[in-house]
This record gives C-alpha cells, structure tokens and sequence, in this order.
C-alpha cells in the first residue's frame, strides 16, 4: 500500500502507458505512414517485391503497436521495445549491406528515438532528444517521397559534387577523348562526370553528360574501326540486341535517320526496366570511316517528357571528328598486277589501303569500297594456259560459287557490255553466317588472263547501290587499250 497523503505513480506502477510511451506511439503510426507511403510510390516494377518483402509488413505491426500505445495500454510497450530493437539491428544491417549508408543512419537515428521515448520513464530531455532525432529522421523521409513525387532532387549536383563525381563547371561544348568529336551540352544544368566515375559505371565510356537535378544521362561510346566503315543497319541490330539482353520489358518505340547524319546516323527512342526501375531512352548511333558512336541519353520513365528536348538537342548537335573523313575517291584505279583499270561511280566510293587489302581479301589486286553501305568491288587475275572463251568460264562459275556458298540462288549468266571491252556477268543471292549479301560477278578474258571482278553488297542495301555495282563493272579498261 501507498502512505497515506502519498498518491499512486500509475506509470511507475506499469498500470497505464507513460506521456513518453503515448508520443512513441504516435510517432509509430506517422513512421508506418511514411513507410507504406514511400512503397506506393516506388515504380511499378519493384513495388511488387517490396509488398512481399518485410518493410510493409513491420509498417502494419507499427500501425497497431502505436494504437495501442496511444490508447495507454501497458502490454504494447515492451512488444515495441523488442520490434524497435529488431528493426534497429535487421534493417540497419540491410541496408548497410546493399551499400545504403544515408538510410542505415536514418534507421538507427529513428531506432534510437524510439527507444528513448519506450524504454523506462521518458522526462523532457529524453522526449525532446526523441523529437529532435525523429524530427531530423522526418525531414529526410519527406525529402526522399518529394523526390520520388516530383522526379527532382535538388541536392544531386551538391552530392555528386562531394563525392567528385563532376569535373567542376557546366559541360558546355563537350570535345571527345578518344577521338575529337563534339558535343554540345543543351543547357548549364549539364556536367561531365569524371573519367574515373564515368567507366567506374561503363568502362566503355568516353564521355559522360549528367543533369543531376532529373537524373538524366548521355552517355557517349566511340570506338575505333581503322580502315573501314561500320555498316549503319548491322550496327543499329547489335546495340539493340544488347540492351534488349540486358534489360526487362525492353521496347523499340521509334526509329528514325538522325539529323545530320541522315545516311549514317539513327536516332532511337526506347524504353525498358533496368535493375526494377522503368528507364527511358533517346539514342543516336552514327558510324564514320575509321569510328562509330554511341550516344545514349536516358533517365527515368517520369522525368523523360520533360527532359527529351534536351537529349534530342545535345544527340544532334553532334559533330563527326576530322578523321571521320572518308580518303579522298578512288576515281580511276589502274591495276597492280596489270596496267587495266576500273573506274568509281563518285566520290563515296575509295581505294582499300594496301595493309587492308593484304588481311583481308590477298588474292585481289584491286578493292574498290563504298563503306556508308558496306558495298565492294575486287578485280582478281586468273592466269590461262591456253586461249578460252568467257562462255567457258563463266559455266565453271556456279560450281566455283556453290563450293564456297552451297545455298547459293544463281540466275544465268548474261553479256556485260563496257566502253571498251565485252564480257558476261552472273547474279547470285547468298546468304551465310555473314548474313544475306547480293553478287554480280563478271568476267573478262584478255589473251591469256581472265578478269574476275566481283562486286557485292548486303542485300537490304543492294537495291539502292546495284546500279553503281553495274556501272564499275562495265568500266573495265583491259591493258593495252
């Protein structure tokens, strides 16, 4: 029994919930709101694992703890030390082992207010530490759900910046590293990250462009293909075989020549889950003589309609280096190992360097080569033993063709009618572990050799190239003339 005078502390008495215990309990169902808010709020991709996970289901344990509490009950008290504790220890250590150091400091700062409002008989000083850490705890929270609302963070740039990840001053006009090409970033909102934390992400990349604010990227891969001409289709097929493979959802919305760059270049608007978030895409690819580019700018499915316009002005702002430059046009080759020769239709079309023509294709003399569509000529010397007509050779020619390319579809052979000689010429379509590729192969005879010259190009690009495979191949000057 009391003394008399004395009253009963029904709190130290554990017969009702302390003023602390009650303020704990309603800081549980505004924590459980916050939780279950920011699970709602997480894109539709990942929302899914997160309802199975254990943060929702703690957020409904908090939910019924903190009524209690609220209501005075003495019996939810220690169940919410014992939930306060697990969580200080199980989803501190979660989060710390995914690499989450601001959330493992929110998770024990917010543990620790709960503790010192549940445990014992909280005074002011423990209850306003309590509020002053949960207070600091809401204000981080509800910075990460405007984030998530708005698609903003207007802390990035100063974090990014802290963690020097930015090279200093807005990206402005943007110059290549591994070759000289250039860029210009749309707006003083841009920044190149470094070097090292740009191929930290993507060690394939040379330069990398960021707005921080919106979380939006452009990333650019150059690479170099000395001597030669990346074929524009084949090249487009392999980047977006790759994102397909290394993306989820992955969808091609739109493909269309890119400005500037109309026969060379593709601008690209895609979209796909990466990693359970829902990421847009506005990418051009270009290739040149001697290099291809990658230019792919993305960001969140949410911030992209607001970002877009910037993409599209900095992808096509976009400038070929000097050495992109295709050598000056074949014009009229004559022969190395005889004084004929052949004739380019125009400029486009080039000489095949004497080291390309050695690794590539020895057995030809000259190589002509339009590289924008992947499209060749080679001119190779059959020496004769005795005098033979072009009608006998070209009827040994589909066996010759079949022994290198069994599904090969001839059609017969036909006269080939130059300026200054007369042959035949053979069609065939093939198509192989290269892919499907169109032939005309005609043949001269000169007294005592045969002029073979095969022209080829893939088959998408043959129709529009066939006529300037014609036309080299009736320019044939035999020697002497």
């Amino acid at each position: 029994m009391n003394p008399p005078g004395v009253p009963y502390d029904d709190v130290a008495l554990g017969l009702r919930a302390s003023t602390g215990h009650r303020i704990a309990g309603a800081l549980m169902i505004v924590n459980a709101a916050l939780v279950l808010c920011e699970t709602y709020m997480m894109p539709a991709s990942t929302r899914g694992d997160l309802l199975t996970g254990s943060f929702p289901i703690a957020a409904l344990i908090d939910v019924a703890l903190g009524v209690s509490l609220l209501s005075g009950s003495t019996g939810a008290v220690t169940l919410s030390i014992v939930r306060v504790g697990l969580g200080l220890v199980l989803f501190t250590l979660l989060r710390a082992l995914t690499g989450e150091w601001l959330a493992a400091g929110m998770q024990v700062g917010v543990s620790l207010a709960f503790l010192l409002l549940l445990v014992g008989h909280a005074k002011r000083v423990r209850i306003g530490l309590a509020a002053l850490l949960f207070g600091l705890y809401l204000a981080l929270e509800s910075f990460g759900l405007y984030i998530l609302v708005t698609g903003q963070n207007p802390l990035a740039h100063a974090v990014m910046s802290a963690r020097g990840e930015l090279t200093g001053e807005p990206a402005g006009d943007v110059v290549g590293g591994l070759v000289d090409y250039r860029l210009r970033a749309p707006s003083d909102r841009w920044y190149l990250r470094t070097d090292e934390a740009a191929r930290r992400d993507n060690p394939l990349a040379d330069r990398w462009l960021v707005r921080p604010d919106l979380d939006a990227h452009i990333l650019i891969i150059a690479e170099r293909v000395p001597d030669t001409m990346v074929p524009l289709a084949p090249f487009v097929d392999t980047v977006v075989g790759n994102m397909r493979s290394a993306a989820s959802n992955f969808e091609l919305i739109d493909s269309a020549p890119l400005p500037g760059h109309l026969d060379t270049g593709k601008l690209l608007h895609m979209r796909a889950s990466v990693d359970g978030q829902d990421v847009e895409y506005l990418a051009g690819l270009v290739t040149a003589y001697g290099s291809a580019f990658q230019l792919i700018g993305f960001t969140g499915a949410r911030n992209f309609a607001a970002v877009e316009p910037e993409l599209r002005a900095a992808i096509e702002s976009f400038v070929l280096p000097a050495s992109a430059a295709l050598p000056q046009g074949a014009g009229r080759v004559v022969g190395s190992a005889a004084p004929y020769a052949v004739t380019a239709p125009d400029a486009r079309w080039i000489t095949a360097s004497p080291e390309m023509l050695a690794q590539q294709n020895p057995d030809s003399d000259r190589w002509l080569v339009r590289p924008d569509v992947d499209a060749h000529v080679t001119v190779m010397l059959e020496p004769l033993g005795e005098e033979t007509a072009v009608d006998a050779l070209m009827q040994q020619l589909p066996e010759r063709l079949r022994s290198t390319w069994p599904t090969a579809t001839l059609q017969p052979a036909e006269p080939l009618a130059g300026d200054h000689a007369q042959g035949q010429v053979l069609h065939a379509s093939v198509a192989g572990a290269a892919g499907a590729f169109e032939i005309d192969y005609a043949i001269y005879v000169v007294g005592l050799r045969a002029f073979h010259l095969l022209a080829t190009a893939p088959a998408p690009a043959y129709p529009g190239v066939q006529g300037q495979l014609r036309q080299v191949l009736r320019s044939f000057e035999p020697p002497g003339d």
